[in-house]
Parts: structure tokens; C-alpha cells; sequence
């Protein structure tokens, strides 16, 4: 059986986020996305494209952050992609799509949009249409042209705008930081007729722009509900040709009535009504419940999904009550909702009507607590506060998808990495109390702020994602604020590019805390970053011969992670070569004298993801030129530490070799200070050994190196190690440049190896007994080693 460190269940928006910044964050971890599909994207899987299909976003709007999706770069043309699907529920039309050609006459069922959609997509083609539109149902979706209001702003834009968020009552709206403004919209009469003032101008504007009235047909496509009441129930008329045209030529016929049979090729409707029809196209709906199965059974009230509710079970009536007294405490008009405008009177669910039945377990007719988690995110128990290990992202639905899944992914490592600080991992009983509370609190509230969309059934809402983005990046620290000056902040629009960088702000702070107590300046700090951010966004590309060796290496080696760089501004190289965190660099690179070295010297350095790791120095050596450093703190996760393994024995003349290392930044051969050299900040090089300088004791490095190679380095490079290309063992460390021959040189195996067993054979305290060495090449007498130094 395969062990994961992380499983992703689910490849839509948010699972696909999820799994990204998962990896974004922990490089190291193992990861699999797991998803009963058979392609990924969820609803926008490539087994759900269709012929037409289009989002309800202007380009550029409906996109993760840091991961655009325009035209430019795709290559994308009009018509380059044909796509199929029949019927019957709209979420499987590509599989019918030879009832474009087959068909003479549609039945579409449905008034969302997605009805919308087929009826078109049938229509154009000449296709006679009958369109029901339940009676007993929501009615015909808002449908908003892509520009509204007098100021013809963007629909979804519109919504991301912050003063405009404030007309929206939102029980989460305080963590924007305008909280007297939001309550003198809501909590006063004259702030509350303001607000129903925006939602009518709002509303009116789509019906006047769309001239429902112009038509008897049309006029059946006038909304049912009040615009301020139905979420996410509405979309664009993204459609090439006039959608109300059409209806207006005949080309599409509808009723406003329920399907109460079916018989050969006919659908009889409550009206009495038949309609002849080659297929029958349901745009019903979809399951909000999820497909998993909890285990142990009853652990989903546990979790914060939706089941079935009891006069026991979380949560409680008592809360309930609570609850809904301050939601109509701080919003009145919330309590204030004229059924006829909210919500259609005459309104069941579908299994309902005459003649329609299921056998699912759970249909919309089963009586379900909504989803009640807090922040959306994490089950509302103190169990899982401490365990840490259940999150789900994605149990949304907004207009800000793709940011709120990123924001939501980044949320949530943050919580499994124990980093939000307002969540304690063992609470007291009254943070849970408080705790519990909030996650009832946002749950309940779509119940009434959404009465004609889905909030009672799970977080469905449009002008509160502004607002909803800021809870979880006040709680990550981050900045709420990201537009340039008050003005900006008030009237631009949010958009994924406002979050582009959120995940890397996260990383970057991490670092913060921890400067002072590593002892960095400023200046030491601001360069730690700096390559911590380079190293984070930049693989280093391994030669597809080496690969196994350098990546995958059998008994734990793992040669390109056992790379180390010094974060200091100042450059240098150390390698790992022990699963405890020993850390091998030229002596140079800690020390040139022992008079500044101390029994606490230590260093900062960064792994090849960008961890950080404090290391101690623990011998020096400045003969050999070689130093050994203990890691003692580490941002690593893995344990033991990926470490490359030492030779056996010197390698041949000629022998391939592979050098990683740390060039540098600054070109000491530039006539002035202060220029850069462009140099990557990790790198891979290739060449051969050349052998050791005859004329030299193996075990003196102290002037030059006695290695010679070919590797291409820079000053940097001190401490790099020397890889046999074959086998990804290390077999040198790079130290030094001969001036005169311009041939690269290091420190040989014969003296790693000799300081390694004498370090080891010193059995000092603060090596630990498990400092053990799983290969040591044993060398041959040699001349007198040099004396070495043993910090104690």
C-alpha cells in the first residue's frame, strides 16, 4: 500500500488549490490529488466541456492568482475546440452532442442558468425549443448583462468593489475594519433605506436593460426573487446573439408549469399541456451533499457536514436561537422579508411534484443541517483543534472562486502547521464556547441573508467575498488593504491579481519572528529572504543520467536536498552528510581564525526549498580546510535529514563529476564594489577530476586545495561538494582557484574523510551517540594529519 504525507481529495478550483500551495509550502512532503473523475478541474473537467460552454466572468476575472489564463498565452482562437455532449442533465450534455444533428424538437427543464444555456445552444441551430420552467420552483435565474448600473461596471467586478460590499449585511463584514459604517447602513433606518435603495437600483437595472416586458415570451423571464436575496443564482448573457432575439423569433416556446409525466417522446405539464420532444434536457440542480462516506459512522456532526438533525445533536436549538437573535439584533431588515419578493410562495422542492421520484438517500426533499464550520474551513470541535488533521477548502460558492481557494489553501496549511495564532491547539472551554459559536453564526446567517439562493443549505454569497478574503488574511496576518491609497481601497475592485502574492507575504513572514533570536541584522535578514524567496520559486535541473543517483538514491541519500546555502549576505556551501543534520563546508566559509570562533558560534542556512536551519559549529579545521556544523533547529520537516554518502574511494582520473553550489553575488572582478553577478543562486555544474597536485599533502588544503577539477564555480562555491556523477557520492569539496593554471581546486576525499572519523572518534558531547556514518572510506597512513581544532 502506498503512504502518503498528504492526499487531496477532490481536483476541482478548490482541491487543485489545495494541492498547489500544499506543495508550494512543503516541497519536500509526498502528495496525490484523488478524484473519481476521469480529468480534472471539477466542474470544469475536460469531460465537461461542451460546445459553447462559457463562465460567468469576463476574461481575466475567473482565475487562481498566480496562475492567469489569458489568451496571449495559451494560443487560444475562437472555434479551435469542438465539444460534445448530449443530454440529460446539463453537467453530461457532451455525451449527447449528435443531438445537435438528431434532433428536430428539445425539451429543456430548468429555469438556472445552465437552462439558459442549452436552450440557446439549441435554439441557434434551429432546433424548435419547449422550455419549462417549474411553477413550484425558484423561477427563471437573474441574468445581467456583463455591464450594470449607470456606472456600466463589470458584474462580477461590481461586487469585488469595498464600498460596495458595505451594502451587503454580512455577519463576517467586521473583519474589513469599516465596522461604523456597516452599521450605520444596517443598524440605522436611514442607512438601511439607503441600502434597499442600491439593491433596487441594482435590480431594476437588469430588468430595464434586458426589456423583459418587450415580449409576452420574455416577459416569462422576469426574475421571481429580489436581487438582494439571491447569491450566486445569477449569471451573464455571455451569449454571441441577442438571448431575448431569440425568444422573441420563436425559436424558443416556454411554460411556466410543472412536468407531471412522460410518455412516448411527449411531456405532459401541469397545465395540461403536451409537448412533442426528441430529448429531454434537465438543468435541475446539483448535489451539495458530499459523495465521501465518514467514518465512523456519525463522525459527519462531528465535522461540520451536513446531516440529518435531531433534537441533540450540534447545533443545538438553544444556539439556533441565540444565534438568530443577533443576526436580527445587528441586521433588521434581514427579519423584515416580504415572502413574495424573497422567495416564490407557491414554492416545494422537485421531488415534490406529481410523478418525480428518487432513490438516493439524501435528495432535496431530506431535512439536513447546513454546513457549519468555522471560517468554512475546519470542523467546529475542540478534538480537531488538537489533532490538526481535517480541512476542507472549497465548500463555497461565490463569484471569487479561484482567490477565495487560494486564500482558503493557504489558510488552511496554516492551521495544519499550527501558525494561526488565534487558534490554540489545546483551548480553553470558553475560546471553544466562543469558538463553536462563530462557526454557528456565519452557517446560520446565509439562512436568512440568502433565502433566495442556497444559504441555508451551505455558504453561497457574492458582495461578502471582499470581506470573507479579509477574515482569513487578518487571521494569517497578512494585510487586508492591498490597493494603493483610501480612494483606490474604496472604489477599485478586488481581483486575483490583488492576491498574487499572498503566499510568498506568508513565507516571508515566517522568517520575521525568528531574526532577532538567530541573530541577524537587518541586512543579514533582508538577504536571507531574498534567497529563501529565490529558492523557493526555482528547481535546479538535474541531468537525466544523474537523476536517480542525485534525487532518488536508495538507504536515504538524497544528494541535491543535502545541499545547504549559507543565508548570510556573505556566500558559501555546506553539504549534509548525516541523517542527524551534520553539515560538512570549508573551513574558511565559518572561520579564519580560531579566535572567532566560540563553543556557541553558529549559522543560518537555507535547504535547496528554502528552509531555514541553524547549525553549530562543532569542529574546525583550517589545515584541512574543512569544518563540520550541527543542524539544531530546522524548519525541515524531515526527519532524518537528506544527506549525500561519502565515497568508498577516490575517483578515477577523468571521472564525470558534478558540482552544487552557491556562486555568489557580487563580481569581485568588476572595476567597482556593489555589482551583482547575475548568477543564479543555487546552480549545477559539470566536468571531470584531474586528479590531486602531486607536489601537495592531501591533508593540507590550508593555501590551496590539492583536488584539482573542472567544474565550473565561484567564489561562492567554498564548500560545495563533489559529486561522481555515476554514482552520487561525494567525493571532494570545492575550496579554492589556482591563479596560475586557472584550474579549479577542493578539498581531496582523503582528508573529508580523515576529519570525518576523527571528529567521529573525538565522541563529544554534543555529537550524539546516533551521529553515526552509514559509508566512511577507510584511508591509507599517509603523512601526519594536520592538527585540528574540537570546539569545546
Amino acid at each position: 500500500m502506498e503512504t502518503l504525507d498528504v492526499a487531496v481529495v477532490g481536483a476541482g478550483w478548490a482541491g487543485l488549490a489545495a494541492a498547489k500551495t500544499r506543495h508550494q509550502l512543503h516541497p519536500e512532503e509526498s502528495l496525490a490529488v484523488l478524484d473519481s473523475a476521469a480529468t480534472l478541474g471539477g466542474t470544469w473537467a475536460k469531460h465537461r466541456l461542451y460546445t459553447g460552454l462559457k463562465t460567468n466572468n469576463m476574461l481575466g476575472t475567473y482565475q487562481y492568482p498566480d496562475f492567469p489564463m489569458d489568451t496571449e498565452t495559451y494560443g487560444v482562437k475562437p472555434g479551435q475546440e469542438d465539444f460534445g455532449v448530449p443530454i440529460f442533465h446539463a453537467k453530461d450534455l457532451r455525451n449527447h452532442e449528435d443531438t445537435y444533428e438528431t434532433a428536430k424538437s428539445v425539451t429543456v427543464f430548468g429555469g438556472t442558468k445552465s437552462a439558459w444555456d442549452m436552450v440557446y445552444l439549441y435554439a441557434t441551430k434551429g432546433i424548435r425549443v419547449d422550455w419549462v420552467i417549474r411553477e413550484s420552483g425558484h423561477g427563471p435565474a437573474w441574468n445581467a448583462p456583463p455591464y450594470v448600473t449607470p456606472l456600466k461596471k463589470w458584474l462580477e467586478k461590481l461586487a469585488h468593489i469595498r464600498m460596495l460590499t458595505w451594502f451587503s449585511p454580512c455577519s463576517w463584514g467586521a473583519a474589513d475594519g469599516y465596522v461604523k459604517t456597516r452599521n450605520f447602513y444596517h443598524g440605522t433606518f436611514i442607512g438601511r433605506a439607503i441600502v434597499d435603495k442600491f439593491w433596487s437600483i441594482l435590480g431594476n437595472d437588469v430588468i430595464t436593460l434586458n426589456k423583459y416586458d418587450s415580449h409576452p415570451e420574455t416577459a416569462k423571464l422576469k426574475p421571481w426573487s429580489n436581487a438582494m436575496f439571491v447569491a450566486t443564482s445569477i449569471g451573464i448573457l455571455n451569449y454571441e446573439k441577442d438571448f431575448f432575439e431569440v425568444v422573441k423569433e420563436g425559436l424558443a416556446k416556454i411554460h411556466i408549469a410543472n412536468i407531471e409525466r412522460v410518455s412516448k417522446q411527449t411531456v405532459h405539464l401541469s397545465d395540461s399541456t403536451t409537448l412533442h420532444t426528441d430529448v429531454l434536457c434537465c438543468a435541475t440542480g446539483w448535489k451539495h451533499v458530499p459523495p465521501i462516506r465518514f467514518l465512523p459512522e456519525g463522525i459527519t456532526e462531528d465535522i461540520g457536514m451536513p446531516h440529518t438533525p435531531s433534537k441533540d445533536s450540534f447545533p443545538y436549538a438553544s444556539l439556533l436561537d441565540q444565534v438568530d437573535k443577533e443576526i436580527f439584533s445587528k441586521f433588521p431588515r434581514l427579519k423584515d422579508q416580504p415572502i413574495q419578493k424573497v422567495q416564490n410562495s407557491k414554492y416545494h422542492t422537485l421531488l415534490e411534484d406529481k410523478g418525480l421520484s428518487s432513490n438516493d438517500d439524501i435528495t432535496p426533499s431530506t431535512e439536513l443541517t447546513p454546513y457549519t464550520l468555522y471560517h468554512f474551513i475546519i470542523p467546529p470541535s475542540s478534538q480537531y483543534l488538537k489533532t490538526r488533521d481535517i480541512a476542507f477548502v472549497g465548500m463555497i460558492v461565490n463569484f471569487s472562486n479561484p482567490i477565495v481557494s487560494h486564500v482558503q489553501s493557504l489558510w488552511m496549511n496554516a492551521f495544519f502547521d499550527d501558525m494561526i495564532p488565534s487558534l490554540p491547539r489545546n483551548p480553553s472551554p470558553e475560546f471553544v464556547s466562543r469558538f463553536q459559536y462563530e462557526a454557528v453564526l456565519h452557517s446560520r446567517f446565509g439562512k436568512w441573508r440568502y433565502p433566495g439562493g442556497f444559504g441555508h443549505s451551505f455558504p453561497d454569497f457574492v458582495f461578502d467575498a471582499v470581506p470573507y478574503v479579509d477574515l482569513l488574511l487578518k487571521d494569517l496576518g497578512l494585510p487586508i488593504y492591498r490597493k494603493n491609497g483610501i480612494f483606490a481601497e474604496m472604489t477599485d475592485p478586488y481581483g486575483p491579481e490583488d492576491y498574487t502574492t499572498v503566499v510568498d507575504e506568508w513565507k516571508a513572514k515566517q522568517l520575521e519572528p525568528e531574526a532577532p533570536c538567530l541573530g541577524l541584522s537587518k541586512e543579514q535578514h533582508d538577504a536571507l529572504i531574498s534567497k529563501r524567496n529565490w529558492l523557493t520559486s526555482h528547481t535546479i535541473p538535474i541531468p537525466r543520467d544523474a537523476f536517480r543517483t542525485f534525487i532518488s538514491s536508495p538507504k536515504g541519500c538524497h544528494t541535491l536536498d543535502a545541499t545547504f546555502v549559507f543565508a548570510q549576505s556573505e556566500a558559501g556551501t555546506a553539504v549534509c552528510i548525516s541523517p542527524d543534520g551534520i553539515l560538512l563546508t570549508c573551513a574558511h566559509c565559518v572561520a579564519e581564525e580560531p579566535s572567532e570562533l566560540t563553543a556557541n558560534t553558529s549559522y543560518v542556512l537555507l535547504s535547496p526549498t528554502g528552509k531555514v536551519v541553524t547549525a553549530k559549529v562543532v569542529a574546525w579545521d583550517p589545515i584541512r580546510d574543512l569544518a563540520l556544523l550541527q543542524i539544531d533547529k530546522a524548519e525541515l520537516l524531515r526527519r532524518p535529514f537528506p544527506f549525500a554518502r561519502i565515497a568508498t574511494s577516490p575517483p578515477k582520473f577523468n571521472a564525470k563529476l558534478l558540482c552544487i553550489g552557491h556562486p555568489g553575488s557580487e563580481d569581485f572582478e568588476a572595476e567597482r564594489s556593489g555589482v551583482k553577478t547575475g548568477y543564479d543562486l543555487l546552480v549545477l555544474t559539470e566536468g571531470t577530476f584531474r586528479g590531486l597536485d602531486k607536489n601537495q599533502d592531501p591533508q593540507d588544503n590550508s593555501d590551496i586545495g590539492a583536488l584539482k577539477h573542472t567544474c565550473w564555480t565561484y567564489w561562492g562555491h567554498s564548500g560545495a561538494g563533489l559529486f561522481d556523477r555515476k554514482t552520487g557520492a561525494l567525493v571532494g569539496v570545492h575550496s579554492s582557484w589556482d591563479d596560475k593554471t586557472c584550474m579549479r581546486r577542493g578539498v581531496p576525499l582523503e582528508a573529508v574523510a580523515a576529519f570525518v572519523e576523527e571528529a567521529e572518534a573525538s565522541q563529544r558531547e554534543d555529537l550524539t551517540e546516533e551521529w553515526r556514518w552509514y559509508v566512511r572510506w577507510e584511508p591509507e597512513p599517509t603523512t601526519t594529519y594536520a592538527q585540528g581544532l574540537i570546539l569545546e
